[in-house]
């Protein structure tokens, strides 16, 4: 059996979807309103759609999950995630859009692509992977239903599909495997277009294989990690305690798809990427999305089952052991100096941190973290030595520039907060915030020549 025995309990337990009838209004009229058909925001790139607003749908429905908990916002386990996007996307050619993966905090086995370049894959289904290659496939596949338009496809060819037909699919999609209800929305919003929209899907799942694939094998992944993903899910549905698997309601699976797929992989003198920090990241993210961890498995995963039952202490031990043996181990290093951090220990804490920048030198998590412990010990002026260091590195970063306004804050420098906190909200689409915040620094009777000239840009492009 593919799925772990641990992963059993975890995946029972589902979340509570309290949230849905918001959801409805929001998909229906109040807030995000019903669209006609031929304005319908479809899943995927629409060439007489324009792509800003259709990311501007898909942000929407993503702050939507965020705002409810629903997304993984730990920055290591969103990081790997997308790095593992990103090395997919590098064997993407003529690339016209940013695409944005996320941790969903569900149980349930699925996936899903929503406007604009969003991709969601569930903690279920990532727990249920066993290597990086097979997750990978699923990403891929998940670019690939983005990339080859599939939504639009979908209501060119039924005029039985309407636009409820696809906001109550989409809905069905976000509410995911957790209850009876989601998969309700799914098949019961279809209504008349039911078989329509299954034929349509087999389809596009033979198409999004064939791109997913040449995606996998371009960024040098094992492609076999797809295959692979097929007889895993295959296994999994026929266990009584995992049936009714939403990724494959969604994502039928055929001994077709399975033998085409096969016949799809190149000869390749690529080996399988082996398991690198996977299996950490996965343990990691089960500790982080679990209510308790049996105290077995890998070191790594003791000491995190160690921290999950109070049991600090012998935590510790754990990982200064993994560490002082690895000390070049992101994971080892994190994990052990943020269980110092808990444990009242800031001073080793900082100096793990410390270790780890002389490795990865400007690494935004840890950055931050060592600007945390030193904004606690009253150390102002060297946490901005880091958070102006991270400014010309990441200035892109929306974390950075909330943690420099709290650093100028604290140094009690009014004017170069409000620039910081203009720059967050700029970065984070609150445009008229940012745009405010720029006049009124603009106003200051402290500001330099060359400040106002960087405002006055940032102005500009905002107001373009």
């Amino acid at each position: 059996m593919s799925i772990f025995p641990f992963l059993l309990p975890f995946l029972r337990k589902q979340m509570q979807w309290r949230w849905f009838a918001a959801a409805i209004l929001f998909f229906s009229g109040t807030g995000f309103p019903l669209l006609a058909d031929d304005e319908l925001p479809v899943l995927g790139e629409h060439a007489a759609f324009n792509l800003d607003q259709e990311v501007k749908i898909g942000e929407r429905f993503y702050q939507h999950l965020l705002a409810r908990g629903l997304i993984e916002t730990n920055p290591l386990l969103d990081r790997y995630i997308n790095d593992l996007g990103e090395r997919l996307l590098s064997a993407l050619d003529r690339r016209v859009r940013d695409y944005r993966f996320f941790i969903v905090r569900d149980g349930s086995i699925n996936a899903f692509a929503l406007p604009g370049g969003y991709i969601g894959i569930h903690v279920g289904l990532i727990l249920s992977a066993e290597t990086p290659d097979q997750l990978a496939s699923v990403m891929a596949h998940e670019i690939a239903h983005v990339r080859l338009r599939h939504g639009l496809k979908l209501m060119e060819r039924s005029s039985s599909v309407s636009s409820a037909t696809i906001l109550t699919l989409l809905a069905g999609l976000l509410v995911g495997g957790g209850t009876d209800l989601g998969a309700a929305l799914v098949y019961g919003g279809v209504a008349g277009g039911q078989q329509t929209m299954v034929n349509y899907t087999r389809e596009f799942e033979y198409e999004a294989d064939r791109l997913g694939i040449a995606l996998l094998q371009g960024a040098e992944f094992d492609g076999r990690g797809m295959v692979e993903f097929f007889e895993l899910l295959g296994k999994a549905s026929g266990n009584s305690e995992l049936q009714g698997i939403e990724y494959l309601r969604t994502h039928p699976v055929s001994s077709n798809r399975v033998s085409e797929a096969l016949a799809r992989l190149r000869p390749s003198s690529a080996q399988k990427s082996g398991p690198g920090t996977f299996p950490l990241f996965k343990d990691y993210l089960f500790y982080a999305n679990s209510d308790s961890m049996a105290i077995s498995g890998s070191q790594f995963r003791q000491a995190l089952a160690s921290i999950k039952r109070g049991k600090e202490d012998d935590a510790n031990e754990l990982l200064e052991d993994l560490y002082q043996k690895n000390s070049d181990n992101f994971w080892y290093g994190y994990a052990y100096a943020e269980n110092l951090e808990f444990i009242k220990q800031s001073d080793k804490a900082q100096k793990v941190y410390r270790q780890l920048l002389e490795i990865y030198p400007d690494d935004s998590i840890i950055s931050i973290k060592m600007m945390n412990l030193l904004k606690q010990a009253g150390r102002y002026t060297e946490a901005l030595t880091i958070a102006r260091r991270l400014e010309n590195r990441y200035p892109d970063d929306k974390a950075v520039f909330f943690e420099l306004a709290d650093i100028y804050r604290l140094l009690k420098k009014g004017l170069q907060e409000m620039i910081a906190q203009a720059d967050y909200h700029r970065l984070t689409g609150s445009k008229d915030l940012a745009i405010k915040l720029y006049g009124r620094v603009l106003g200051s009777p402290d500001i330099d020549l060359a400040t106002e000239s960087k405002v006055k840009e940032k102005l500009a492009e905002l107001n373009r």
